[in-house]
């Protein structure tokens, strides 16, 4: 395989919170490959962004998400619009590029007016996509959102504007750059038709995925079923949800794992006996020995799921999950519940998922298809 020269990257991500990012496992990649990485993202990111062996950028204030405003970004509409549509971002990223002059800019999908920067910069821009067209390509969900705001600032950068109706804004910005590099198996991101700048890459783990076991109460040969509890790494109001699974889970013959994420601090739940609950375990150190992950339905969990071959239930929260966990269930690899159900509903469904043949076979393919 051809070794491409050293080359100069600028990544631009944002988080609400902290979570999955394949920014940063992107990034790792290429600093591993002898490329130099700035990475512009918020000051939450900072020490994730450095030991990727990337350089860090500071956000300008104005972008930065403040949790004394809402804990959830579905509490802050308005800094949703600001970064997806605004011009903060792509003011941060026309001085950043000034400063830096990289080959390349790759910019996350959602951040719609940045995407838009890069294009009038004269940079070849890849847009990195991690969530599903069934969602950000849902004119049900997305219609002509964001074309007012982004034709706006397309006109001011000297840009033709985008015509209305066809796609979604999101659609129409991805089909514009040089590459979408979308980090998912295409099996799971339906598409009509071939696009020539379209790369199906995969998951991009920030973790390594190979990490040692690590320590619980149960021994490595016990052949009690052990299932996986992970919801949002991001705070989505999700204490009522996990509570309800923890309490579907408690009396039946397996052993139950349950990660709260940096988000959510474990005192905030009352855990039943028998749940080990952690704030953060590696899925690389845990997954292989797992019967089942019950899950939230986000892009990151499921992807984890399935790079180890292991079926889901999926209880979405909101997003783009409702459809993830839809599209899950279409392959056979997951059961999907609705974002209410009960804990009657839920164990049902573990019960129904941890006898399916039909499920780990699904997973085992999806695994395969993720490694290739």
């Amino acid at each position: 395989m051809a070794v491409l020269a050293p080359r100069r990257f600028l990544i631009v991500t944002w988080q609400a919170g902290g979570g999955v990012h394949p920014a940063l496992g992107l990034g790792k990649r290429l600093v591993r490959r002898g490329h130099e990485v700035r990475v512009l993202a918020p000051r939450i990111l900072r020490q994730r962004v450095e030991a990727a062996g990337c350089t860090w950028r500071a956000f300008p204030d104005a972008a930065e998400f403040d949790p004394a405003a809402g804990r959830a970004a579905e509490d802050q509409r308005e800094y949703i619009a600001k970064t997806f549509f605004g011009r903060e971002l792509p003011d941060a990223l026309a001085d950043e590029v000034e400063a830096s002059r990289p080959d390349v800019l790759i910019v996350d999908a959602l951040l719609a007016s940045t995407v838009c920067s890069g294009e009038a910069l004269a940079v070849p821009v890849v847009a990195l996509v991690h969530t599903i067209r069934a969602f950000h390509g849902d004119l049900d969900i997305f219609g002509a959102r964001g074309f007012d705001e982004i034709n706006t600032i397309r006109a001011t950068l000297g840009l033709e504007p985008i015509p209305v109706g066809r796609d979604t804004v999101f659609v129409e910005l991805q089909r514009r750059c040089e590459l979408e590099l979308v980090a998912l198996p295409a099996e799971l991101d339906l598409r009509r038709g071939a696009q020539q700048n379209v790369v199906h890459v995969g998951p991009l783990f920030e973790e390594d995925t190979d990490g040692s076991p690590i320590d619980l109460p149960w021994s490595v040969d016990d052949p009690t079923p052990l299932v996986v509890v992970g919801l949002s790494s991001q705070y989505m109001h999700q204490e009522a949800l996990f509570a309800r699974i923890l309490t579907a889970l408690a009396d039946l013959p397996v052993h139950v794992l349950a990660t709260t994420g940096p988000e959510l601090d474990p005192d905030e739940l009352r855990v039943p006996a028998r749940v080990e609950l952690r704030r953060y375990v590696p899925h690389g150190a845990v997954l292989p020995r797992a019967a089942l992950m019950v899950t939230h339905a986000g892009t990151g969990s499921l992807m984890a799921a399935f790079a180890h071959g292991v079926p889901c239930v999926c209880v979405p929260l909101g997003r783009d999950q409702p459809r993830n966990a839809a599209r899950a269930a279409e392959l056979g690899a997951a059961l999907a519940l609705p974002s209410h159900a009960e804990p009657d509903a839920i164990r049902a469904a573990v019960v129904q998922a941890l006898e399916s043949q039909t499920l780990r076979r699904e997973a085992t393919r999806l695994r395969d298809a993720i490694a290739a």
